[in-house]
């Protein structure tokens, strides 16, 4: 059996109307990061990733794979801090849950200087997704990808056109531009680059309007 805090489909007792459900999230979120940092039978696949500003190393994120018969369990979580006119000290927490290799469930916050900016929360009712973006948009839709940004961490997404991006709850278009290279196209107009080595990932290009960031394999 998964332990009650790693079962993602106990935060569907959060109600989607709730004011305070960005915050709620949040916190189960690091309790549920907490919990994989304590258990070390929760860490089998574990990777670090730095993340890199110019030549400067501000953060790092870990990634980690936990598979229990036919759950598996993702989790990736950064802090890092980047000076964009002021310091800012950005916290994400994405955790994505598999059943019989199909999406069961997912969660993202993202807080910067302790304050949550976004959050999204995700799970699979009759084969739809339902699920809620801060502040205040309901998500119900047909969604039968396998692919999810928490999965290109562990597998290159050879001949996928679509990633299913768990913090806007959406599938997202996906390039190859060359061999082992592919650009994730967000919908406000960012992009995310993913370049592996033999199947495995080594970088993602981050690219904004105001600064990029590159998280590389430690």
């Amino acid at each position: 059996m998964v332990p009650a805090y790693l079962d993602l489909t106990n935060a569907s007792r959060v109600s989607f109307r709730s004011r305070s459900f960005p915050r709620l999230m949040a916190d189960r979120l690091w309790v549920v990061v907490l919990a994989l940092g304590l258990c070390s039978v929760c860490r089998a696949q574990p990777s670090t990733f730095h993340i890199i500003k110019g030549d400067e190393v501000v953060g790092q994120v870990k990634v980690d794979r936990h598979v229990q018969g036919d759950r598996t369990l993702y989790s990736m979580t950064s802090r890092s801090k980047v000076v964009v006119l002021w310091p800012q000290h950005i916290r994400t927490a994405v955790m994505t849950e598999y059943r019989g290799g199909r999406l069961n469930a997912c969660h993202s916050a993202v807080s910067v200087n302790e304050e949550v900016r976004d959050s999204s929360h995700m799970r699979m009712v009759n084969g739809r997704t339902q699920g809620y973006i801060h502040p205040g948009r309901s998500v119900v839709t047909h969604n039968n990808n396998p692919w999810t940004t928490a999965r290109m961490y562990y597998e290159e997404p050879v001949g996928q056109a679509r990633i299913y991006v768990e913090s806007v709850l959406s599938d997202q278009p996906l390039v190859c531009i060359s061999p082992g290279v592919y650009e994730l196209q967000l919908p406000d107009g960012n992009v995310n680059r993913y370049i592996y080595r033999n199947g495995v990932l080594h970088e993602i290009i981050v690219d904004r309007t105001f600064f990029d960031l590159v998280f590389r394999r430690a």
